[in-house]
C-alpha cells in the first residue's frame, strides 16, 4: 500500500486564480461541477443544430483557403511542426458553425478567420527558444495576414 501526503491550504501560497482552480475542482470531485448551470437548450435542438451546421456549405475556394492557411504553418521558419490535416478538419468544422450562427448556409472567408487563431494555435510545436520572440497565437496571427483570401462572389 502506497503512502499518500496530504497538504492543506496553509502549506501552498495560493494565489486568488489558483484558488479558484482549486474551487473548480472540488466542485467536480464531489459531483457539484454544475450546480447553478440552467439548460438553455434541449437535446433534440441541440441535435438539430448541429446536423444543420454540418449541412453549411464549404466552397471549393474556402476549402483550398483552408490547405493554405494549414500549409502555412507547416513552412513556418519557427515551428518545429505545423497544424496537421486533422487542423483542416477541425477549421472546416467550426468555421461551418461560425456561418451557422451568423444565419449563412455557405463559409465566407471571414468565417475561417474568425475562429483561426483559437483552432490552431494550441496545435502548432515552436522550434526550442522561439517562444523567446513570439508564441503560437501570433504565428496563427501572422499567417493569417500572410495567405491570400479567396474573393468572395
Amino acid at each position: 500500500m502506497k503512502d499518500y501526503v496530504i497538504l492543506t491550504d496553509s502549506c501552498c501560497d495560493l494565489s486568488a486564480g489558483m484558488a479558484e482552480e482549486l474551487e473548480l475542482l472540488r466542485r467536480r470531485q464531489y459531483g457539484h461541477g454544475m450546480d447553478g448551470a440552467a439548460q438553455v437548450v434541449d437535446r433534440a435542438s441541440l441535435e438539430q443544430m448541429r446536423q444543420a451546421a454540418g449541412n453549411v456549405h464549404v466552397s471549393e475556394e474556402i476549402m483550398k483557403y483552408i490547405i493554405s492557411l494549414v500549409g502555412a504553418t507547416r513552412k513556418h521558419p519557427q515551428l518545429l511542426q505545423g497544424a496537421s490535416p486533422r487542423a483542416t478538419l477541425a477549421v472546416t468544422a467550426v468555421s461551418r458553425s461560425v456561418a451557422f450562427l451568423r444565419g449563412r448556409d455557405y463559409v465566407v472567408p471571414e468565417d475561417v478567420q474568425t475562429i483561426w487563431v483559437d483552432a490552431v494555435a494550441h496545435r502548432l510545436l515552436m522550434v526550442p527558444g522561439a517562444e523567446r520572440t513570439t508564441d503560437p497565437k501570433e504565428i496563427a496571427r501572422t499567417v493569417l495576414r500572410t495567405v491570400e483570401p479567396p474573393k468572395v462572389r
